[in-house]
């Protein structure tokens, strides 16, 4: 018996055992989501204490009852969040966290809509792994993508390739849904990194290493100290790394 064969044995034997009135009637509450996600951590050998918090998920919910166990599997080998999945005789999808800490981040809100006829609505939003201060460039091992059922609003990031080389602007803490109102486009070189400084004309071409005096995007004039000489002068972001004098 393979382990995936051995989980949905381990999971409708827990699923018999509850008595919901929705799956009695066609359909699967929060409960019985949860049951499941308990039910796999247990073949996982890793069962949870009956304290430990499971979700985002609204106790008003309701789902089509899942033909048999839903597939259940981590999101990703970096991610904190496993994907419950059901494939008939509807399909539906839920991310879920389990925290030992009760901390779930983006629960739903007591304006969250249940639906009674199908999945509730899921929106991607991005949110730090860590704490992240003020300044701070965005990298891919920073961030992660989560599903709330919760309409995060048109200033959220919507994925990681949105969020990577922004600039945070406000210091920001795990689990905390990312907007335009805290991160910025990154400068194009950013003050007190190592640049090349280069002049050229005819029959010339020299260059120089200097030290940002100030912030600058591509185009802009930008104040430059020579690293040698410890003179500062101005020339124009062209790049990355790259100023050129005239």
């Amino acid at each position: 018996m393979t382990f995936k064969t051995s989980f949905k044995v381990a999971a409708i034997v827990g699923l018999l055992g509850v008595q919901s009135s929705l799956a009695a009637e066609g359909f699967w509450g929060a409960e019985d989501i949860r049951v499941a996600v308990r039910n796999y951590m247990a073949s996982s050998g890793k069962p949870i204490d009956a304290k430990v918090v499971i979700g985002p998920l609204d106790d008003r919910m309701q789902v089509p009852a899942c033909d048999g166990a839903p597939d259940i599997s981590p999101r990703s080998a970096y991610s904190t969040s496993l994907v419950v999945h059901c494939s008939a005789p509807h399909v539906w999808t839920f991310n879920i966290r389990v925290d030992a800490d009760g901390n779930i981040p983006l629960a739903p809100t007591p304006s969250t809509k249940a639906m009674t006829n199908g999945p509730i609505q899921q929106w991607h939003v991005v949110v730090p792994r860590v704490s992240i201060p003020s300044g701070t460039i965005l990298n891919a091992s920073m961030v992660e993508e989560r599903v709330t059922d919760v309409p995060p609003g048109g200033a959220s990031l919507k994925s990681i390739e949105e969020a990577i080389g922004l600039r945070i602007t406000t210091a920001v803490s795990p689990g905390i849904a990312l907007t335009t109102r805290n991160v910025a486009r990154a400068p194009t070189i950013m003050k007190g990194e190592t640049v090349t400084l280069s002049a050229e004309g005819e029959g010339f071409s020299i260059e120089t290493p200097g030290r940002a005096e100030e912030d600058g995007y591509e185009g802009d004039i930008l104040a430059v100290r020579n690293v040698k000489t410890g003179i500062v002068i101005t020339g124009k972001v062209a790049h990355a790394g790259l100023v050129l004098v005239h």
